[in-house]
């Protein structure tokens, strides 16, 4: 079967759509928007999709999807948004990185005048072949991807406030030019409980420092939009940035049109549309299952006219 293209497939979004368009363009305020919604009911999809809207558009983006079983700190979540947006805009983060992840040796003292064995630390110094600024081609320098270590706490938030510092100032520089999009998915998995909601480190970077620059107004011209199960909430100091896009259950409708034109089974009668409508209950995951062997079987019992 011949790849689709993904608007091909894409049914009775069109509401969300306006609306993100509207957030993306800067003709909403709403640049945090929140949806909400139950497994299989097409948030994955409907991300993809408005990646695609962005990318039409000429913005940048990034999907992030919390199901993808990495481990992300402050570091991880930055590398990503480098990586993604574009290195060549982040040198400086890099550089900052490279400077606070080099690790040097450190010969201590073990109280009795003895030196003790050498250990390797990670406080910024730099190393051996580990060249900080070192350029990898096309101007853009090279990550040692080293990872900080720190036993001091304090040590470890001061590095991590240094490299939010300048990855904000970096991104500042992009979207002076150009709208940028964050679309994070699973968003569910970035809370440490299943009944309430406790931050991880993912979340708390981005709700403390990407999302309050959006409301504050510190950062201009970005949409960031959660996706997930669940999602943390949001008060009333909130409101003007914050948006819920709610995703609802197919109609029979939704339904008909979706296998009649989408998987082009103009064949199907209202009595064949209903059976399969209350087989999915209008739910997108099901329907898209249903549709893929629907729309396979009709193509193998055509005639082949290559032959």
């Amino acid at each position: 079967m011949a790849t689709r293209a993904l608007e091909d497939l894409f049914v009775d979004r069109l509401k969300q759509l306006e609306r993100f368009r509207k957030s993306l363009e800067g003709a909403s305020g709403r640049k945090i928007i929140l949806v909400a919604a139950a497994a299989g009911m097409g948030k994955s999809w409907l991300l993809r999709r408005f990646a695609q809207e962005a990318e039409a558009r000429g913005a940048a983006n990034v999907l992030v999807d919390f199901s993808d079983g990495q481990a992300y700190d402050v570091l991880t979540l930055v590398r990503r948004f480098r990586d993604d947006l574009g290195p060549t805009h982040f040198n400086r983060l890099t550089a900052t990185i490279n400077e606070a992840t080099a690790p040097r040796l450190v010969i201590a003292d073990q109280g009795d005048g003895r030196a003790a064995a050498p250990a390797v630390s990670f406080d910024g110094a730099q190393l051996g072949d580990v060249r900080i600024g070192e350029v990898a081609g096309r101007n853009i320098i090279k990550d040692n991807l080293f990872v900080v270590q720190a036993d001091n706490p304090l040590l470890l938030q001061a590095i991590e406030d240094r490299v939010t510092q300048v990855f904000f100032e970096c991104l500042a520089a992009i979207v002076t030019a150009t709208p940028v999009l964050f679309l994070f998915d699973s968003y569910e998995r970035t809370s440490q409980e299943g009944e309430r909601w406790v931050s991880n480190a993912a979340d708390r970077w981005i709700q403390r420092e990407l999302l309050a620059r959006i409301n504050d107004g510190r950062l201009t011209n970005t949409v960031v939009v959660l996706a997930g199960r669940r999602l943390p909430a949001f008060d009333a100091a909130w409101a003007k940035v914050v948006g819920d896009l709610p995703i609802e259950l197919f109609t029979v409708d939704d339904v008909a049109e979706y296998l009649r034109r989408n998987r082009r089974l103009a064949s199907l009668t209202d009595a064949e549309v209903q059976t399969l409508y209350n087989a999915v209950q209008g739910n997108p995951q099901l329907l898209g299952i249903i549709g893929d062997n629907l729309e396979r079987s009709a193509m193998q019992g055509a005639p082949d006219d290559d032959w």
